[in-house]
């Protein structure tokens, strides 16, 4: 994928402009396997897109490439607390016509249509992400469900139920973009086609 640099500089200005908290780190914990507590890293996965790859350790290496931040288009007026959903970002490091340009890109889960598994990409721009939420009182990162169709038929139900607040982060070795890693994915239902994928919650951490 190839950008001019006047689209990288209007990306790179719609960073300032976008409501933003971070930079943060992104924690990684198992939810079944207690040996897999780390941090999500930018790895390059292909042209202007990283994937969220996985580094165990009990603080995050330092750089860039675990330094995300949380964009949001509105907040509460009273407590300056950000409006949900938001958007993870990431600063991407890229280089154009006028030398270094940094490019903001956000966290997307892309389809397979052959799989369960939704690899997590971060594709130049920033409301083109998934939206997601966070738990404010341990960072928690959260998706919200829709309609429990699991018994729908040809009759109209009188009531619907929804899938609540979904956590459905698994940690896999993959195809992440054009190269193989072990990164982040959204698993959509149980069990994930990708037998190497562990369930993971993945959490917002301040970083000071």
């Amino acid at each position: 994928m190839l950008f001019k640099s006047t689209a990288l500089a209007a990306l790179a200005a719609s960073a300032t402009a976008s409501n933003a908290t971070g930079p943060h780190a992104l924690r990684i914990t198992g939810k079944a396997n207690s040996t897999i507590d780390g941090y999500a890293a930018a790895c390059h996965a292909g042209a202007a897109i990283e994937g969220l790859c996985y580094e165990a350790g009990s603080a995050p290496t330092a750089g860039s490439v675990t330094e995300f931040y949380y964009n949001y288009t509105s907040y509460d007026s009273e407590t300056g607390v950000p409006s949900q959903p938001g958007w993870l970002t990431y600063l991407l490091t890229a280089g154009s016509g006028n030398g270094t340009i940094t490019v903001p890109s956000s966290v997307h889960f892309s389809s397979n249509y052959a799989s369960n598994v939704l690899t997590a990409l971060i594709y130049p721009s920033v409301e083109d992400g998934t939206a997601v939420y966070y738990h404010p009182d341990n960072g928690t990162i959260y998706l919200t469900g829709g309609y429990d169709d699991s018994s729908f038929n040809a009759t109209p139900p009188t009531s619907v139920s929804t899938l609540g607040n979904l956590t459905n982060f698994h940690l896999c070795y993959q195809y992440t973009g054009g190269y193989y890693y072990r990164s982040i994915a959204w698993v959509s239902t149980q069990p994930p086609h990708n037998p190497s994928c562990e369930p993971v919650d993945l959490s917002i951490e301040d970083l000071s």
